[in-house]
């Protein structure tokens, strides 16, 4: 064992400290996050630093280039896209300017690849170290739209989840174990909150635990959800967490019937949405305000793309005060890495997206400045009986 005094010796001998050790294993890990969740796109997606450097290129876009990550890496963007490409100008924006950068139907040419249109969408990561490039490719034929798909398959989703619950688990049951430590000695007024952070804590492993097996899609347990109750829920953690200098409204349709889900990938989805609310008004002035609002919405239906019409009469809305959402990114706000948030990861829309997609609803949204509302549309317990599982698709 090394005593005190001398790690403190060596801490000034080779002018390193314990701090930084810290730093760089902290910055290791969110790059090893980072790498994992390109890997899982089944887009093409590539992390770019300091405007050239290609330092992570996940599986789509290897196949959309016809070039091993090694190739990739070593041509750089300067090599992989013709100097004319307004991917150069894109990145350079988002570099500058730290926020996202999207354009449609942008030209993209380089050596081994052709020529072929997409949408493309650059976004500075949380520490700036590098710009993430997701593309969206267009007209290119069924050949790439089937590879596009595969890259959604099970070793990348898996490799994902893993990361992820690696790095939760641990610190997750701390939190819990410090909750139940206080429920001991807890005041009658304290009980429920207590019992809530035990309760969110479980939730949360739960979800967890489905996330390590992402790469064989994670099951939803259809069963009947009562809306409400998880709403309050949603509204208790605002109340008592990331809203509690907010006015918190809820406009309840008490006529609502249950929904057919899953609670906790629900709930998840309700929390997401309600925290996005509250960072919209975070600088509101004269009096920050989310609303919790439900509706039942007779002929609101959609058509799958099997020619299924589906009925979603059940509508949960969550309105803001905020500044609204850029005009910018409006058309691509559920794409990863997309965020009008600084400090965003830009994760969290389309995740929301995808657990609704999942349950064979459909999620939108309106903005202008001073009110932006976030609809979710669910079909009703009734139209399915008993409880199945059910994959993502």
């Amino acid at each position: 064992m090394i005593a005190l005094e001398s790690l403190n010796t060596t801490k000034v001998s080779v002018g390193f400290d314990a701090s930084q050790i810290k730093a760089r294993q902290t910055v290791d890990r969110e790059g090893q996050i980072a790498a994992a969740f390109l890997d899982a796109l089944p887009l093409p997606a590539l992390g770019v630093k300091d405007g050239t450097e290609i330092i992570l290129a996940n599986g789509a876009a290897q196949d959309l280039f016809l070039k091993s990550i090694r190739s990739i890496k070593t041509n750089g963007i300067l090599g992989l896209f013709s100097q004319d490409s307004p991917i150069h100008d894109l990145l350079e924006r988002a570099r500058v300017t730290s926020s996202p950068v999207s354009a449609r139907d942008m030209k993209l040419g380089g050596a081994g690849f052709g020529d072929f249109m997409c949408d493309i969408t650059a976004s500075p990561s949380e520490d700036g170290s590098f710009v993430a490039v997701v593309l969206r490719p267009r007209g290119r034929g069924r050949d790439l739209s089937e590879r596009m798909q595969d890259m959604a398959g099970a070793r990348s989703m898996a490799a994902l989840g893993r990361t992820l619950a690696h790095e939760v688990k641990n610190p997750l049951a701390g939190i819990r174990g410090a909750a139940q430590l206080l429920l001991r000695d807890a005041d009658p007024g304290e009980l429920e909150l207590v019992n809530l952070i035990v309760e969110e804590t479980d939730r949360v492993r739960r979800l967890i635990d489905r996330m390590e097996s992402f790469g064989a899609d994670p099951p939803i347990e259809f069963a009947s959800v009562n809306v409400h109750a998880a709403l309050e829920r949603v509204a208790a953690l605002a109340e008592n967490g990331f809203a509690r200098d907010h006015v918190v409204k809820r406009l309840f349709d008490p006529s609502l019937p249950e929904a057919l889900g899953d609670e906790d990938q629900l709930i998840q989805v309700f929390l997401n949405l309600a925290k996005n609310a509250a960072e919209a008004t975070h600088t509101h002035q004269g009096g920050a305000e989310i609303i919790l609002a439900t509706a039942y919405r007779h002929g609101v239906r959609i058509r799958t793309a099997s020619g299924e019409t589906r009925d979603l009469p059940l509508e949960i809305a969550f309105y803001d005060n905020g500044r609204g959402v850029s005009d910018d990114v409006k058309d691509c706000l559920f794409e990863p890495f997309v965020s009008t948030k600084p400090s965003s990861g830009g994760l969290g829309l389309p995740l929301v997206q995808k657990i609704v997609n999942a349950h064979g609803g459909v999620v939108d949204f309106e903005s202008e400045p001073g009110r932006t509302v976030f609809r979710v549309r669910l079909p009703v317990s009734t139209q399915r009986a008993g409880p199945l599982t059910a994959h993502y698709p």
